[in-house]
């Protein structure tokens, strides 16, 4: 369909957390869901499903297919040849964070992060009580930097796992190559393990470049990483959970295996067939959806320069997810709550998101057009009014 059809009214019938947690005149920009509907075979999927009413749990082979399938996904799209008897099937990438930070970290053991980063890694490292060392991405003219001189500092013979977001949430930052060989080389030296949370990279614009799998720098490098991937966020499919994990070598999986199965979660049928069905049969919604997208992050970061200069925003790589440093404007209040109360706006308070994040808040722009646009002229008159 137009995605610019889409109507406030239509978004707001959603059921939804989205569009369900503030009061009906609030239009939501926090988590992340996008307002389109999912690709025709899946839906068809989901109709058949409910049709035949068969709910029953999935067989084996589900996971086998789409395993294999993720292979050639992964060959094809980005040259890595990921070995299929290193896979996992998880219930969702948050979950496989919280068992990742229990088993290869232990509590006297430090986990490095680089902020601002998704929210859930810090939960998770806060609960398991795992001390986090802070290597923060730094802003440069139009780009997002990172300080290497500054990660190798944080390390110390405590430092056994590094948690890698690429792309990046909530910066939108692609890693390039000598990025990705830079951190490869840190991670050799100090004996790292890698965890790559990769489930943006098919979220990617025409100015990124490709997507490097970070466990494809290098056999040392694959060795020590596990990857993690979903189609929830490309296929917007948030609400189905279906997780892939890849385990560089028998001893990471034997770490991940002292957890009981029960405890990993595993897989669902429905999230599985759904997640082979956007593999499969779903590449071209895909590609309509990411032209889109790239066309709602032009006109966000467009109207953001000529309307509310103020507000610091460096252009997304990747991902539907925008990050915008409020701090010139606002220096004793969450820009967060600002926006909430006078623009009617709900935003994430970039708080949530580490060191950093203060002053900062991050917005979702995976709407349709004359919503995205109301989001903001509602956001440049409650700023008009305090100015």
């Amino acid at each position: 369909m137009n995605y610019d059809e889409i109507t406030l009214e239509q978004a707001q019938k959603s059921k939804g957390i989205k569009w369900t947690r503030y009061d009906p005149d609030v239009i939501p920009s926090w988590i992340a869901d996008m307002d389109y509907p999912v690709a025709e075979p899946i839906s068809n999927l989901l109709q058949s499903i409910a049709h035949v009413g068969d709910l029953s749990y999935a067989p084996n082979m589900y996971e086998e297919q789409l395993v294999e399938l993720f292979s050639e996904r992964m060959q094809v799209r980005y040259g890595w040849t990921p070995d299929p008897s290193g896979f996992d099937c998880m219930t969702d990438i948050v979950q496989a964070i919280y068992i990742a930070v229990a088993a290869l970290c232990k509590e006297d053991e430090q986990v490095i992060v680089q902020t601002p980063t998704y929210h859930p890694i810090l939960s998770a490292c806060q609960k398991m009580k795992r001390e986090m060392v802070f290597s923060p991405f730094v802003p440069s003219g139009n780009e997002w930097q990172i300080d290497f001189d500054q990660l190798r500092r944080c390390i110390s013979p405590r430092t056994k796992l590094f948690l890698l977001v690429n792309p990046h949430n909530p910066s939108g930052k692609v890693l390039q190559k000598e990025e990705l060989e830079s951190i490869a080389n840190i991670v050799l030296e100090n004996d790292l393990i890698v965890v790559s949370d990769e489930i943006h990279c098919d979220l990617r614009y025409s100015n990124a470049g490709p997507h490097i799998p970070f466990a494809s720098i290098s056999k040392e490098i694959g060795k020590r990483t596990v990857t993690f991937n979903s189609a929830t966020k490309s296929h917007n499919l948030g609400g189905i959970r279906s997780a892939i994990a890849h385990y560089g070598s028998e001893s990471l999986r034997a770490r991940f295996d002292r957890f009981p199965e029960g405890m990993r979660g595993g897989s669902n049928a429905i999230g599985n067939r759904a997640t082979r069905i956007a593999w499969e049969m779903c590449d071209d919604w895909l590609e309509y959806t990411i032209t889109y997208l790239e066309s709602n992050r032009n006109y966000f970061f467009d109207y953001l320069k000529q309307n509310m200069p103020d507000l610091r925003h460096i252009q997304n790589q990747a991902t539907f997810l925008a990050w915008i440093d409020c701090r010139d404007v606002f220096t004793d209040q969450d820009p967060a709550d600002f926006f909430l109360e006078k623009a009617r706006v709900a935003t994430y308070s970039g708080v949530k998101f580490g060191l950093g994040g203060e002053g900062c808040i991050r917005m979702n722009f995976a709407t349709s057009r004359p919503i995205l646009s109301e989001k903001l002229r509602r956001m440049k008159t409650a700023l008009n009014e305090i100015h």
